[in-house]
């Protein structure tokens, strides 16, 4: 089931709230939480029935598995239960990757039955490998297996995160359960919503009306000329920020509406100065994981220059791979891994680097740049498709400009007057109107930490600040309007969210 769908927002949400309103009120707060939980399964289960069963698996393996670990603290228990998950996300999302990749290898023509890969098993299995070690580490407190339910399966972040710990998770489903529920909170997160489904249905999905059918070409084998390939790889940039941006806020939101607040997984990063930068704000939750999990267990810095050079790189090559069983997942992990390790390297070189406004323009832009050209190769379906397109983007496949630009050639000195044989709609120069509001939201708009921190007494108060006053309630009521509009005008392409395949 879709945030962005019908079913969702006029049926499961509404059914859902109101149900574990009623039970909370008359202070029934186990039967509370088993609605909660039986909601949020029925929210999986929607998708593909046989698939819950194996999200039950997980969760009552995990949970055994853990308790086990917290009674006798045994690494060797630990190993063969992280082992086991890790074997279990590989099959599913890896196996196909692998086997090609051997037949290839050795001209062999091994195969496999066709696998399905099911919806958010890379969070939620990460999700627990987290709770394993941390049970490990003496950092969790004993707990009842409705509880654990709840904490894996919450509907909200259960698809796409973001990646939840126990300890902001579990103390908030035993506490606030029994507490007097907030309605200013639930209005914030109404707000927080709306806003996130508006990125989705109203920004996100037509951006992806232009990005589709150039990345589709330049997968063909057609060459993109200039302003497709950078109409392309900007609105992707766009796209992906704001499908995901969208999706965590419309997470949060609807955590607030439940009780429970789920953390920030974006902050601006397209703000960022620095690819270091931009990895503390761009899927924060993911990359707070990856440094502690990964990293950090590697030797992070500790063991000197070098070798913080080769785990910044192991972890983004396996970042990378944890998006997408693809070369082109583990390319941009790369292009990653050696952005960080420039990164450091500069940082080093020159630490007092002048803060003078066009250098610190200069750094926002050759970051956004770098970005820009990893995400080419992280949306492309074929090597030679991301090629092409930053070919386009660096001018080597020609310049062809739409129809409606005739009138202004002799501006572009000897470039080619003709109609976009990759998209028509690009003749309208509609894609980069869109790609222009996208990027004017992006760097003039609050982000959703920003919206909501008057109110959670975090940072000062600021003109951006939620509050409980008409001027947000007009913004609640407009883009929820708006998006629900578009919902059902475009009942007929509802489109999942980009990170629902990884």
């Amino acid at each position: 089931m879709l945030f962005n769908s019908l079913e969702f927002l006029y049926f499961f949400l509404p059914a859902s709230f109101l149900g574990f309103q009623i039970l909370r009120r008359y202070r029934q707060g186990a039967f509370a939480l088993f609605f909660l939980g039986f909601c949020s399964l029925f929210f999986y289960g929607w998708w593909s029935p046989a698939y819950l069963i194996l999200l039950l698996i997980s969760i009552i393996a995990n949970f055994s598995l853990g308790r086990a670990i917290s009674r006798s603290y045994s690494k060797v228990i630990l190993t063969v239960a992280v082992i086991g998950n890790l074997t279990f996300i590989g099959w599913f999302k890896y196996a196909n990757f692998f086997v090609g990749n051997l037949n290839w290898v050795t001209n062999t023509d091994i195969s496999l039955p066709d696998i399905i890969l099911p919806l958010g098993i890379s969070f939620f299995t990460f999700q627990q490998i987290a709770y394993l070690v941390d049970c490990y580490k003496h950092k969790v407190e004993e707990h009842s297996f409705l509880h654990y339910l709840v904490f894996v399966s919450f509907f909200p972040q259960l698809i796409a995160g973001p990646i939840v710990h126990h300890g902001e998770m579990i103390p908030q489903l035993v506490n606030r359960i029994r507490e007097k529920q907030n309605w200013t909170l639930v209005a914030l997160g109404l707000t927080l919503f709306g806003i996130g489904l508006f990125k989705k249905v109203i920004l996100a999905d037509n951006l992806a009306v232009y990005v589709s059918p150039i990345f589709e070409a330049a997968d063909a084998g057609h060459a993109a000329s200039l302003l497709e390939a950078w109409a392309g790889a900007l609105g992707y940039t766009l796209q992906l920020y704001f499908d995901f941006s969208g999706y965590s806020d419309m997470a949060i939101g609807l955590g607030y509406l439940f009780g429970v607040e789920l953390p920030v997984n974006f902050f601006s990063p397209y703000k960022a100065g620095s690819i270091i930068e931009f990895w503390r704000r761009w899927h924060m939750t993911l990359s707070q994981f990856l440094r502690d999990y990964l990293y950090i267990p590697l030797g992070g810095n500790r063991k000197g220059k070098a070798r913080r050079h080769l785990n910044l790189m192991i972890t983004m090559l396996l970042g990378g791979l944890w998006h997408g069983a693809g070369w082109n997942f583990v390319i941009w992990g790369g292009l990653h891994g050696g952005y960080l390790i420039i990164n450091h390297l500069w940082s080093a070189i020159f630490p007092t680097a002048s803060a003078n406004r066009a250098y610190t323009l200069a750094c926002h832009t050759v970051t956004l740049l770098a970005v820009i050209t990893a995400w080419v190769v992280f949306r492309a379906e074929t090597l030679a498709g991301a090629l092409n397109i930053l070919q386009g983007m660096a001018g080597m496949s020609g310049t062809i400009l739409p129809q409606s630009l005739a009138g202004t050639a002799f501006l572009f000195n000897d470039a080619i007057i003709a109609e976009s044989k990759a998209i028509g709609a690009l003749s309208s120069m509609s894609a980069f109107t869109t790609i222009g509001i996208g990027f004017l939201v992006v760097f003039l708009f609050p982000n959703c930490a920003e919206i909501r921190a008057w109110i959670l007494g975090q940072g000062e108060k600021h003109a951006f600040s939620w509050q409980l006053n008409k001027r947000w309630l007009g913004v609640a009521t407009i883009t929820l309007c708006a998006s629900l509009y578009a919902v059902t005008y475009y009942a007929n392409r509802v489109s999942e969210f980009i990170y629902f395949q990884f």
